[in-house]
């Protein structure tokens, strides 16, 4: 007799655990929390779209830059066709990791000056100018996206985190301050926790 109370109890107390986890996080309507994780996957999805559509930009001119280099350096030289390959590759990697804003921008890094006579300088404040551009737009859309939750949804967790998000990029005193700031919201939806 004594076997069938304690298994009352422990199916009771099973029970009241399940409501407890079931109602954890206060969720009234699941459709309502599935909805806005569906629109922030959008919001950060179309963030990093224009990640690399920006990024691609910077590939384009760069590709552009470095046949023309190479073409200068085979008039010198006459390299297999391998190691042209390599060579532009290597030139391509070295070329957009420049034109990055967390990159040092000292002008003296040996591919900064090989680059000058091909505009480097002034490409480099028209990317600076774009990721400007870039940052404010992805703030803009993170404000937007929490303003059209609803007063319950901006509550919750996912709207707190992309507010505090918004607000690191935004007051970023720096160009390097933003990108990074940009990179640790994305690694934190992407890699992290997702929330």
């Amino acid at each position: 007799m004594a076997g069938l109370s304690t298994h009352k109890f422990c199916a009771a107390f099973l029970l009241v655990i399940g409501v407890v986890c079931a109602n954890a996080d206060g969720t009234e309507n699941p459709e309502i929390d599935m909805e806005m994780w569906a629109s922030r996957n959008q919001l950060l999805d179309s963030m990093f779209e224009d990640t690399l559509n920006l990024t691609g930009y910077a590939f384009a001119w760069s590709k552009e830059v470095c046949q023309k280099l190479l073409d200068e350096e085979q008039n010198q030289t006459s390299a297999e066709p391998e190691a042209r390959e390599m060579h532009l590759n290597n030139c391509l990697r070295h070329t957009v990791d420049r034109l990055d804003p967390t990159t040092s921008r000292r002008g003296d890094h040996p591919y900064e000056v090989r680059l000058h006579k091909y505009g480097f300088e002034e490409f480099r404040k028209v990317m600076d100018q774009k990721y400007e551009h870039f940052f404010d737009e992805m703030v803009q859309r993170m404000v937007d996206y929490v303003k059209s939750l609803t007063p319950e949804q901006q509550g919750k967790e996912t709207a707190r985190n992309l507010k505090g998000w918004s607000g690191k990029i935004k007051n970023a005193p720096t160009l390097a301050g933003k990108e990074m700031a940009f990179r640790k919201c994305m690694r934190f939806y992407y890699f992290e926790r997702g929330v």
